[in-house]
C-alpha cells in the first residue's frame, strides 16, 4: 500500500482520527496535486491546477489538526477526486 493510500485511509476512517497531523496534510494534499503558499503568520492556502481552492490555518503547538479542519480536507479531497473521475 503507498503512502498516499494510508494516508487516505488514516485520514477517512471511522471515527475520524485525532492525531492527524499538519505535516500528514501537506504530504496528502501535494500527492493530490496541491500547492500550499503562507498567506501570513499561519494562513495557508491549497491550491490545486483545476483551481480549486480551500484555505486553513496550521495547528500550533503540536501541530494536531481540529475535527473540523479534519472535515474541511476530507471535503476538499473528495471535490478533487469526484472532478477526476467524471
Amino acid at each position: 500500500m503507498s503512502k498516499k493510500e494510508k494516508l487516505l485511509n488514516r485520514l477517512f476512517a471511522e471515527p475520524p482520527p485525532k492525531d492527524f497531523t499538519w505535516s500528514e496534510l501537506v504530504t496528502l494534499t501535494r500527492q493530490f496535486g496541491f500547492k500550499n503558499t503562507c498567506q501570513g503568520g499561519s494562513h495557508y492556502m491549497f491550491e490545486h491546477a483545476s483551481g480549486f481552492r480551500f484555505s486553513m490555518s496550521k495547528t500550533h503547538p503540536g501541530g494536531i489538526l481540529k475535527a473540523y479542519q479534519v472535515r474541511d480536507a476530507k471535503a476538499a479531497l473528495k471535490h478533487i477526486e469526484e472532478e477526476y473521475h467524471e
